[in-house]
């Protein structure tokens, strides 16, 4: 159910020659605050209509801007601003100002629209049953007729739709959301769905953080089954597009028992994240990723294919080949847990004759190699930037452990 719109406070009116459409518009809309874009040659149209008014202006106030050419269509641009501008210092909310650009030149009526356009106003134009001229001139007197519309911005707005999708589709998922909220502040009938989509994009920005359970709810505030049935196409396919992520969504989830565990899919969505960063140039960040995810796949084999925690082994998990060496090495000597590290784990699964420990020794001196540019690093211990050729060789090592399908990491969907 739609709201009643508030009522009108202010009103900004391009000024032709003859007051009636002008007397019109400011009668049906009875504001507050008039402003007029006129010309040097249409000023006194405005004393007119204030004359006409009479006691029916009440305490109406007004102002007037005056464009010294009325046929330059920046020089009437500039003073247009300057018209919305007076209506914005008074503090008018959107929805209680209306862009009235029925008189004036073309120029002037397009200078302000176009000045108004993004700031989520109303517009009106004042036309009529009866045209002097065989219906091709102005409109007669007493034959004048409101016609109020939504604002453009709902149906316009290209630049900053195109701006969103650039902005989701490079992974920058805040700037999107801060894109579309300002969308749905701009416009009139679409909020709630630009809202929607402002809640979608910040649901991948928190996914694109790790904070899956947070992206879950974002995803369920956003409605995307409603979004997946509007009329505008792109959102429409948007909407299926990520209603598909969902159960890849509750898979991480469930499978990390919320984030506590390592799984094969939170391994993937890991590996995912890795290849968004190195997509947007974010070298550093990418390596840091895959070596965590080089961890991870140790962690998720000892977990899955020997019921071992590596931060809580017990000693007699431990084959007798490495159990005096780790119980002296990697027990904590304050909570006294047994907790391994990345090599010691994957020498762990090679004694255990796991295939993913033997695969790890056989490379091991590429890890070493990868492993010391990523240390050099500046966001490990060094002072160098990581090069795209360390992460292609650490993604490589990664794939050639085979513990991974990489083809199935999770894709997020683009806006188009």
């Amino acid at each position: 159910m739609e709201q009643q719109m508030p009522a009108i406070k202010a009103i900004a009116l391009s000024v032709g020659g003859t007051p009636d459409p002008l007397i019109k518009s400011i009668e049906h809309h009875r504001p507050e605050f008039v402003c007029f874009l006129a010309s040097q040659g249409t000023n006194h149209v405005t004393i007119k209509v204030r004359d006409l008014l009479g006691s029916r202006a009440g305490d109406i106030r007004f102002a007037t801007e005056l464009v010294d050419d009325e046929n330059d269509l920046l020089e009437c641009h500039r003073k247009a601003e300057k018209a919305i501008a007076r209506i914005q210092t008074d503090g008018y909310a959107k929805d209680q100002v209306v862009v009235d650009y029925t008189g004036g030149t073309k120029n002037m009526s397009v200078a302000l629209a176009l000045a108004a356009i993004e700031k989520g106003y109303l517009f009106s134009y004042v036309g009529g049953s009866r045209r002097s001229k065989d219906g091709v001139g102005v409109v007669e007197s007493g034959h004048e007729q409101i016609h109020t519309h939504v604002n453009p911005w709902d149906f316009m707005a290209v630049r900053e739709k195109r701006q969103a999708a650039q902005f989701f589709n490079s992974c920058q998922f805040k700037a999107c959301r801060d894109v579309l909220a300002r969308l749905a502040e701009n416009a009139s009938t679409r909020k709630s769905v630009f809202r929607k989509l402002a809640l979608v994009a910040d649901a991948f920005h928190n996914w694109d953080l790790f904070r899956h359970i947070d992206a879950r709810e974002l995803c369920r505030k956003a409605r995307l089954e409603e979004l997946a049935e509007d009329h505008e196409s792109w959102i429409a396919r948007f909407a299926v597009n990520c209603l598909a992520m969902l159960p890849v969504l509750e898979k991480i989830i469930f499978s990390s028992a919320k984030g506590k565990k390592p799984s094969l899919e939170l391994a993937l969505d890991l590996y995912a994240n890795a290849e968004r960063r190195f997509a947007e140039g974010k070298v550093d960040d990418a390596v840091l990723r895959l070596y965590r995810l080089v961890e991870m796949l140790a962690q998720l084999q000892l977990l899955a294919g020997h019921g071992i925690d590596v931060s809580d082994v017990r000693p007699e998990q431990l084959p007798e080949a490495l159990r005096d060496e780790y119980l002296a090495q990697y027990r904590n000597q304050r909570t006294g847990l047994v907790q391994l590290p990345q090599t010691p784990s994957f020498r762990l699964l090679r004694e255990l004759g796991d295939p993913l420990g033997k695969a790890f020794a056989t490379d091991a001196g590429r890890f070493k190699d990868v492993q010391k540019a990523r240390n050099d690093s500046y966001l490990a211990h060094g002072f160098l930037s990581s090069k795209e050729a360390t992460y292609e060789k650490l993604r490589d090592f990664v794939v050639d452990l085979g513990a991974l399908k990489t083809a199935s990491a999770p894709q997020f969907p683009r806006m188009e």
